[in-house]
């Protein structure tokens, strides 16, 4: 019986979660409401709050996952779906990839998620924390990138470094992004290619094949 009740109780968060996510992106966070969530997930608005303390803590919960499902994915899957260019293209490649994780939810919706991320404290750390491994992840990534590929530098790149000048670069345009309504998704990944192309610049070794 008791096996019962925590399958039943697990059924009902993930319809909770699934409806509230629904909403959140048809609706954008500020404008769903739990009674909303409650009708589509067929559970009483008091059941909800059993689950989350408020409508953020639902937010963080649902993205919470998504980060931490991306973070299981086995890291090497975006190399394998990179095509045989150059390391700067390679690169490019790779981040154009990943950061079309955000064109999966409208633009306001990140923009609650951050705003969200400020106010519920305590229900942000575990999303904090997997998206801090997410970033962890990225950068270990392109660091491999650009040490299997020392033969393209004129000189010495520090790896390390490196991978930061482009996490700080992706994230600065990640948020231009997303605070600017009117910039497209195409937009949005040329603007990242411009910007590790300048990172890259005279630094690469043309007679190995970088475009």
């Amino acid at each position: 019986m008791a096996g019962l009740r925590e399958d039943k109780k697990r059924q009902t968060l993930l319809r909770i979660m699934e409806s509230a996510k629904h909403i959140f992106s048809q609706k954008g966070f500020q404008q769903a409401s739990m009674i909303e969530i409650a009708k589509e997930a067929e559970v009483g608005t008091g059941t909800i709050y059993n689950y989350f303390p408020s409508k953020g803590a639902l937010l963080l919960r649902i993205f919470s996952e998504e980060a931490e499902l991306i973070q299981k994915n086995d890291q090497h899957f975006w190399f394998t779906h990179l095509s045989e260019v150059g390391v700067v293209d390679k690169i490019i490649q790779f981040l154009h990839q990943f950061t079309e994780f955000f064109s999966h939810y409208p633009k306001a919706f990140w923009r609650d998620l951050f705003h969200v991320m400020t106010e519920e404290v305590e229900e942000s750390i575990r999303l904090r924390d997997g998206l801090f491994g997410l970033d962890e992840q990225v950068m270990e990534l392109i660091k491999s990138m650009i040490k299997s590929e020392e033969g393209s530098f004129l000189f010495p790149v520090n790896a390390e470094e490196a991978s930061y000048a482009i996490y700080g670069a992706v994230l600065t345009d990640t948020m231009l992004y997303i605070y600017n309504e009117s910039m497209t998704n195409e937009q949005y990944k040329e603007q990242i290619t411009r910007h590790i192309q300048f990172i890259f610049a005279g630094k690469i070794n043309q007679r190995n094949g970088e475009s």
